[in-house]
């Protein structure tokens, strides 16, 4: 494991100050990245309250990072965003599990497993944010070991009877400062959302304990993610899921 690079995130994420990228950092393979990803957990005594999770490279790549507790806010609550700082905003759809999704390798979990295991899905925003002041040019493995820009997450009360909902058509809707700067129907890189939930949780090889009850996944944006560098109200809304707020403050 890079000691060096899992220092550097540690301390980033005590700050809330970013750092210079340096390709000697770089982990040395993706078994690194989820290593780091835990050794930053533990030494910022952090808890996980959700995942996202992405494929990459045609689906050679799965890859899942954690959310922290710390970073979590519900509907409606406030995030500090240090000056000079800035944040993209993504609309997401996301699961909250009722029950456990323990690893179980050469059994592929099923779509129909995942949405038996949800207990609701909400309408969800991801802040998205490097601890790198220089993001552009880390590459994937040290964006991952960084829990993949993941900065902070809103989460909202949803639907608990979704069986008939066709997550791939759901129409979301982005304002900033009562503002609408998307509108759209749901239009994931995957088509439907769920594909990388089954996707990690069939291939899911963290250091953090696994998919739990009462942890919440989030499924990818479903816009193209604005950035903002001010206070601002941002609020979004999904079809069937409902709307979710967060007040941005310096």
């Amino acid at each position: 494991m890079s000691a060096a690079l899992a220092q550097i995130l540690v301390d980033a994420n005590r700050t809330r100050t970013p750092v210079q990228y340096r390709a000697d950092l770089e982990p040395a393979g993706q078994a690194d990245c989820y290593d780091i990803q835990a050794s930053v957990a533990r030494d910022l005594g952090a808890s996980v309250a959700g995942w996202k999770c992405g494929i990459q490279d045609g689906g050679k790549i799965i890859f899942g990072a954690p959310i922290f507790a710390s970073n979590t806010r519900a509907s409606g609550e406030k995030w500090n965003m240090p000056k000079g700082q800035s944040l993209k905003i993504e609309v997401e759809i996301a699961i909250r599990l009722g029950k456990d999704l323990p690893p179980r390798p050469n059994k592929p979990y099923s779509r129909e497993e995942i949405l038996d295991a949800t207990a609701e899905i909400f309408a969800g925003i991801e802040l998205v944010g490097s601890r790198f002041a220089n993001v552009a040019d880390a590459p994937f493995r040290a964006r991952l070991a960084d829990n993949f820009n993941q900065a902070g997450y809103v989460t909202s009360k949803g639907a608990t009877n979704f069986a008939a909902f066709d997550l791939s058509k759901l129409r979301s809707k982005l304002w900033i400062d009562g503002a609408l700067v998307h509108d759209a129907a749901a239009t994931h890189q995957q088509g439907d959302p769920l594909v990388v939930v089954v996707a990690w949780a069939s291939n899911q090889i963290d250091r953090l304990g696994g998919l739990k009850a009462g942890q919440f996944i989030t499924t990818g944006t479903l816009n193209k993610p604005p950035a903002v560098d001010r206070p601002a109200l941002i609020e979004i809304e999904i079809e069937h899921l409902g709307r979710t707020s967060l007040q941005i403050e310096n």
